[in-house]
């Protein structure tokens, strides 16, 4: 009996120890969690650790924090972090994407907790990692194109992906490919890890498709390049992006600018959507035509005087990001082009006409060979294919400054990788995804690259 009291008396003193501890420790928590005081300011001491890359897990440490991840902000720079946890004297946060740039990558670090607002001292030193990676394609001796729908992987396409490509706001990836003179329209989605034939055996004479993605709506509209081809279509998100057609384009002239042989069946190569929702293409030999998808109504908004020179094909065109009446386009005389809708004035506004060539600097100073598509990333900086110098240049545009994303000037290869070691074969196609993932089409090595930077 004795050492049964015995052991009753041990457990029931284990149980109180358990007791009193749990008491305890919820006691300290309680006060370490006893939320924001509007009254005292908020202290910033230090970080951990000062520096890492996009997503890198960061401990901020302080005091004020409160215990409410819904009233606070942080920022690295002017890019706002994403915060996991808050626990009055310290939080985790993850570093957010593209906080700094090559040129200047430290971070100053703020923190906002309701109303008041502080900095740490130190800097957080960000990682800015530009990867290239092949999303499919890249065979070279593949005797046919894929049909239905297959992997990534699996997909391998007989000739050149060397027209323009789009991107929809469902990361749908739109690129054309030869096929045996006619041609195939495929849709490619990388997560679904999907590659699907939207299209075959689409005969279009001699001349080819061109495509555009009018983001108001959600559609991919098709053309034809060529001069007197009229016809409109578009792929249906609704009914699996199948091929509707619209009928043909009405211009209000359309005896405009005549195009005499064979040039005229690459007329119109790339179309883009502007400001105002309607599409606008630079032709050869200088006539830009703006097209309503609604009414088919075409409009040449030159009357017959051309822009840029009349020898240049363009296979790129950007409106400014900061004015919807300003827009760019490339040109195979080797430079890019502005234009004014206002004035009607142009002029040779990055790279030297009629001079091939590379070299980074300012845009007056660059020279690019034979440049492609174009496109805006989220900080409006144009970014274009330069498709004979086989690298992915970029438009610095609160500087001026032309630089080399991706890829090794003037050496063609296919290589994976970081933005130095990455190589590409003519590239000619670019797309940019609302994340700011680019998609390249890699035209002689026949596939869609996928670049980031992260």
């Amino acid at each position: 009996m004795r050492n049964l009291l015995q052991k009753c008396f041990k457990w029931q003193w284990l149980v109180c120890l358990a007791v009193g501890c749990c008491f305890s420790s919820c006691k300290d928590d309680e006060e370490s969690t006893s939320g924001y005081d509007p009254n005292k300011p908020i202290v910033l001491t230090d970080f951990y650790p000062n520096e890492g890359k996009l997503a890198t897990q960061v401990i901020l440490n302080g005091s004020n924090f409160g215990n409410s991840k819904g009233d606070v902000k942080v920022f690295f720079n002017d890019k706002e972090a994403s915060v996991v946890s808050v626990k009055d004297d310290r939080m985790l946060v993850l570093a957010p994407k593209r906080a700094s740039t090559v040129d200047a990558p430290l971070c100053v670090v703020k923190v906002q907790v309701k109303d008041q607002e502080g900095q740490y001292q130190q800097k957080f030193d960000y990682h800015i990692q530009t990867t290239v990676t092949t999303l499919t394609g890249g065979t070279t001796n593949s005797s046919k194109n894929p049909t239905g729908i297959t992997s990534l992987t699996e997909a391998q396409f007989r000739a050149s992906i060397d027209k323009t490509i789009c991107v929809d706001d469902n990361k749908n990836v739109f690129f054309i490919v030869d096929n045996d003179n006619k041609f195939a329209i495929y849709m490619l989605n990388e997560e679904a890890d999907m590659v699907k034939c939207v299209k075959e055996d689409f005969a279009g004479g001699f001349a080819f498709p061109v495509m555009a993605y009018h983001n108001k709506n959600n559609k991919v509209y098709q053309f034809y390049a060529g001069l007197n081809s009229y016809e409109m279509f578009y792929h249906n998100p609704e009914e699996d992006y199948g091929l509707v057609q619209l009928g043909n384009m009405k211009f209000d002239n359309e005896n405009f600018n005549p195009i005499d042989g064979w040039p005229a069946l690459s007329a119109k190569a790339c179309f883009t959507m502007g400001p105002d929702g309607k599409l606008y293409s630079r032709m050869l030999q200088g006539s830009l035509i703006r097209v309503d998808v609604d009414t088919s109504k075409a409009e040449n908004l030159t009357n017959g005087d051309y822009v840029g020179t009349k020898d240049g094909t363009s296979r790129g065109l950007v409106f400014d990001p900061n004015d919807p009446d300003v827009f760019y386009f490339s040109s195979d005389r080797h430079c890019i082009y502005k234009y004014d809708l206002r004035t009607k004035e142009w002029e040779c506004w990055a790279g030297q006409e009629g001079k091939s060539g590379y070299l980074d600097g300012p845009i007056e100073q660059a020279l690019f060979n034979s440049p492609g598509q174009m496109c805006v990333d989220s900080e409006g900086n144009i970014i274009f294919t330069d498709t004979e110098n086989h690298c992915i240049r970029k438009i610095t545009m609160s500087t001026g400054y032309v630089s080399t994303l991706a890829g090794t000037p003037q050496k063609s290869g296919y290589t994976n990788g970081t933005a130095d070691n990455a190589q590409f074969k003519k590239p000619m196609g670019i797309c940019i995804d609302s994340d700011d993932v680019m998609y390249i089409g890699d035209s002689e090595n026949r596939a869609i690259r996928r670049l980031a930077v992260e």
